[in-house]
């Protein structure tokens, strides 16, 4: 397989790290402006060769991991060509360009897939496999929060200059972090209604939001709330969920997940093999690859990258 991505930043670069890796890969072909980006690559297997224009070939599939505001553009232009796409998360800056991209997949017959990697994190299903049997019983509701300080993410550069921090380039805590809203509807299905709010509250050098908060109510009354920041110091990603016979606390920073039932002692699960994140990039490349292949859907989908870009939008309760 000859496989095209187009960017070349950490994400671009992990992924192109884990396609040379696999068998039926022949070739990545990487399409990038970066002039840092192959001296960070270990290309000893010479599979990894630069490309100077799209133009040039016609992939068995492509990877787009650039800047959120150009991933629209560059998958719609491929699709029509009838490539199939892996996106990055988030899929896109607002509504409009993915339902477009959706008719052209639709019309092309191509699969398109979205980076929502953590659904493909042990923890996360166990606990999915934990509410299904109804360990914790009925749902009241749940916590989500993730938060970290914008300027110690990328250690290497100035956020300034990052599309984070920039609402243009697709920049802002919501999009950003759309990883939790992906997994709130993994974990819990679809809300029927949500009230959002963003807002720029700090100091930080950004013209992009870094507060959000969401409430989502479910069908059955149980209702899950999210909250997202550039802002905490400690990096803080927690999943709090209630129920009439105990609590799930899924603590992603501190790999741990924690059950507390009624009357009953609590138990601490911290197995490795729950929280191996670099598996997850793995495994969302080859279930993508297996998708590709066989014509079935990938396990996220078009839509769910669709659905994450609406859940950050408001819709009045």
């Amino acid at each position: 397989m000859n496989v095209l991505v187009v960017g070349c930043g950490s994400i671009g670069r992990r992924h192109i790290h884990n396609l040379v890796k696999l068998g039926k890969v022949e070739r990545v072909f990487v399409y990038t402006k970066s002039k840092d980006c192959f001296n960070a690559l270990d290309n000893s297997s010479g599979k990894i060769e630069a490309l100077k224009s799209l133009d040039t070939i016609t992939p068995d599939f492509a990877l787009i991991c650039t800047q959120t505001h150009k991933h629209l553009g560059l998958a719609i232009s491929l699709a029509k060509r009838g490539v199939d796409l892996f996106i990055e998360k988030p899929l896109a800056k607002s509504l409009g360009d993915a339902l477009e991209l959706k008719r052209i997949a639709a019309r092309k017959k191509i699969r398109v897939a979205v980076g929502y990697n953590l659904r493909f994190l042990g923890a996360v299903k166990f606990v999915k496999d934990k509410l299904a049997a109804k360990d914790i019983g009925d749902l009241y509701f749940a916590r989500i929060e993730v938060g970290q300080y914008l300027p110690d993410w990328r250690k290497s550069s100035d956020y300034r200059r990052s599309y984070s921090a920039s609402r243009k380039k697709g920049g802002g805590v919501s999009l950003d972090l759309s990883h939790e809203i992906d997994y709130m509807r993994y974990l819990f299905g679809d809300p029927i209604e949500w009230k959002v709010m963003k807002a720029r509250v700090s100091g930080l050098e950004i013209d992009s939001d870094d507060i959000f908060e969401g409430i989502y109510r479910y069908i059955n009354n149980f209702v899950c709330s999210v909250h997202m920041d550039y802002l905490q110091p400690k990096k803080r990603r927690l999943t709090r969920i209630v129920g009439s016979k105990g609590v799930i606390i899924l603590d992603l920073a501190r790999m741990e997940i924690r059950i507390e039932k009624t009357g009953k002692k609590g138990s601490v699960i911290k197995e490795a093999k729950y929280f191996d994140l670099d598996k997850t990039y793995k495994d969302e490349l080859k279930d993508f690859i297996v998708s590709a292949e066989s014509g079935r859907a990938p396990r996220v989908t078009i839509d769910d990258g669709i659905k994450a870009v609406e859940l950050i939008q408001d819709k009045n309760v």
